[in-house]
């Protein structure tokens, strides 16, 4: 699970995720996207990685206006009610904005009154006049992959037996987490912490090893489609950063050209990290540039830069500041 900061928001997947939605006049849009989890088959692999996408979002339980005092925000005509802090050290809600120049961005809420949310991060350069915000429950590791009886991976006794779904955590780098059965049966860390309340942020990729040699079953997820431009942040001084388009669209590696650093080779670039379709591992590569400039293999061959990438890929980021992936609302 990934720490939320002002500056950071937010596959080759074996089945890509499509959206079906029902758009009404003067609302949301609201569907379901659909994923499969590849089996490593018959291709002598251990395993098989995939990307799950986490691009709809549950609920808003505030949308309006808001100004920003510091970590206060300010929610014009809320009236809020029930618990808003972290549960099991995990966040619980988010606030997203909606309007102005910080549209995209989100914060994760550590209290709240009826009318107010302090949050994780200063949000009063984006807010301080009036702007439309949204206050929204995180989507929990379970709501997306399920538990008990609707698990939709294969569990174990142990990490090493079940099928492995890894984050990136606060220190930008994976964590592992499974589910397990029997006798204390539930998501955990690879060392058998409790991940009950594990998150999943807004934009974010869940990658999945998988032991088994048959695909999942389908991972069905419903809810909105973001209803503002999507600011993903791709964190800097080589930590990863795990990213899935933001709403259900399609990204190519050309949407990453402006966005990341070239080099001449692939140990002085940034590095995009996708699941190769045949061996199920991460191939890394990188924009090329000066004599034969284009998206590289990190052994020179050109890449698939028609190659749907939308579930997942993972940033390795070079430079100490960070980047940001913009999706500028177009649906």
């Amino acid at each position: 699970m990934k720490k939320t900061n002002l500056f950071a928001i937010l596959t080759l997947a074996a089945t890509p995720a499509f959206l079906h939605a029902q758009v009404t006049s003067y609302s949301d849009i609201v569907g379901y996207t659909t994923t499969t989890v590849k089996g490593r088959g018959s291709s002598g692999q251990p395993t098989f990685m995939s990307f799950v996408p986490v691009n709809l979002t549950k609920a808003p339980v505030f949308t309006g206006s808001a100004t920003a005092v510091a970590t206060t925000v300010n929610l014009t005509g809320a009236s809020l009610t029930g618990s808003f802090g972290p549960t099991g050290g995990y966040p619980t809600h988010y606030v997203v904005i909606r309007s102005g120049s910080g549209e995209g961005y989100v914060s994760d809420i550590v209290s709240a009154t009826s009318s107010t949310v302090t949050t994780a991060d200063n949000l009063s350069s984006f807010l301080a006049t009036s702007q439309s915000v949204a206050v929204i429950p995180h989507i929990k590791l379970s709501d997306v992959l399920g538990t008990g009886a609707s698990v939709l991976v294969t569990g174990g006794s142990a990490a090493t037996s079940a099928d492995n779904v890894l984050l990136v955590d606060s220190t930008g780098a994976f964590k592992t987490y499974y589910y397990k059965t029997g006798i204390g049966a539930g998501w955990k860390t690879a060392a058998n912490a409790d991940a009950t309340s594990l998150i999943v942020y807004p934009g974010e990729a869940i990658l999945v090893n998988r032991r088994q040699i048959a695909d999942s079953a389908a991972i069905v997820q419903s809810g909105t489609v973001p209803p503002h431009s999507v600011k993903t942040v791709i964190d800097g001084s080589g930590k990863l950063t795990a990213v899935a388009s933001g709403v259900p669209i399609s990204v190519t590696l050309p949407n990453l050209t402006s966005v990341l650093a070239g080099g001449s080779a692939a140990s002085s670039a940034d590095n995009v990290l996708v699941i190769n379709p045949t061996t199920g591992k991460l191939d890394t590569l990188y924009y090329k540039t000066g004599i034969g400039a284009g998206w590289k293999t990190s052994a020179n061959a050109n890449a698939d830069t028609t190659a749907d990438i939308s579930n997942g890929f993972v940033v390795k980021r070079r430079s100490t500041t960070s980047a940001v992936f913009s999706q500028t609302k177009s649906w």
